[in-house]
């Protein structure tokens, strides 16, 4: 066990609550566990509290009040039964719950009161990416608006354009936009994000991959059948081969369409991202196309 896990949680007298609860709760959220040591419930949930609160230690505090030796509080938020779990934000009960609960749902509980109240842009901001990685996106999509809503960054727009990407919320991703401060635009990774969504829209396509090649191998400078192909294998991630042919246009008529064959390029290493060989490489080549 690591010693983010095997950290103490403080046990809070009356005497101590406006400051280890009322103010604190005005830098994070601060969860109150309300217990006697002759409560069998409690014995069952109070590790459960201590163990997830404590992998959120960053976003979320949790402290414990024992009910038997501090009656003052516990009668003030008209605890009648333990266990019972107050949420503090900004110095005022929030949310929380009475009886045992599982780790599931104590989890769930505490991953909802972080999205809502965390004060901490940059772990709520980790959180999300963690939320996401663990395919929990409705979670994700909620921290992230609610960041946003609150102090909207750059790096927040564009985690939320990639999810809104990949639950194909179109619309929402539009009206997004739209809102995005411009001082913000300047941003790389938001430039991706946008790139990104850009290209997935446009990329939409049925076109068969093999029907395209045998009418490009009866008419190579077909740049509209090249362009159907391009945006078919990009769609299937064959990102290497839809660049070679958005290059197969340029070398033919780099005008055609309004120089959407470079365009088509850019968006595609922007979407690969800066770090990214095949995105690097197409970018040196392209340049060398351009000044020869």
């Amino acid at each position: 066990m690591n010693s983010a896990e095997s950290s103490p949680v403080k046990d809070v007298t009356d005497d101590q609550f406006m400051v280890e609860v009322i103010e604190k709760s005005k830098e994070l959220p601060v969860l109150v566990d309300f217990w006697a040591p002759w409560c069998g419930p409690c014995k069952s949930l109070t590790p459960i509290l201590e163990s997830v609160s404590a992998k959120k230690q960053s976003s979320i505090a949790l402290v414990k009040v024992n009910i038997d030796e501090n009656k003052m509080i516990a009668s003030q938020l008209r605890v009648q039964s333990i266990p019972a779990v107050f949420a503090f934000s900004d110095g005022q009960p929030v949310d929380g719950f009475m009886g045992a609960k599982t780790e599931s749902e104590v989890k769930d509980f505490i991953d909802n009161i972080i999205n809502k109240y965390s004060k901490n842009e940059g772990s709520a901001l980790e959180n999300a990416k963690n939320l996401i990685e663990s395919e929990e996106y409705d979670n994700a999509k909620l921290l992230l608006e609610n960041i946003i809503e609150k102090d909207p960054s750059a790096e927040a727009f564009s985690l939320l354009i990639k999810l809104y990407t990949k639950l194909g919320l179109i619309e929402e991703i539009e009206n997004l936009i739209q809102s995005i401060p411009e001082n913000l635009f300047s941003d790389n990774k938001l430039k991706q994000a946008i790139s990104s969504f850009e290209l997935i829209k446009n990329s939409e396509t049925n076109e068969n991959i093999d029907e395209l090649k045998l009418i490009i191998k009866e008419n190579p400078n077909d740049l509209n059948s090249i362009l159907k192909i391009s945006k078919a294998l990009f769609k299937e991630e064959m990102f290497s081969e839809s660049i070679d042919e958005l290059f197969k246009i340029y070398k033919i008529d780099k005008d055609w369409q309004d120089e959407i064959a470079k365009k088509q390029l850019l968006m595609i290493f922007d979407h690969l991202g800066p770090e990214n060989e095949l995105a690097k490489k197409g970018r040196r080549y392209l340049t060398s196309l351009i000044f020869n």
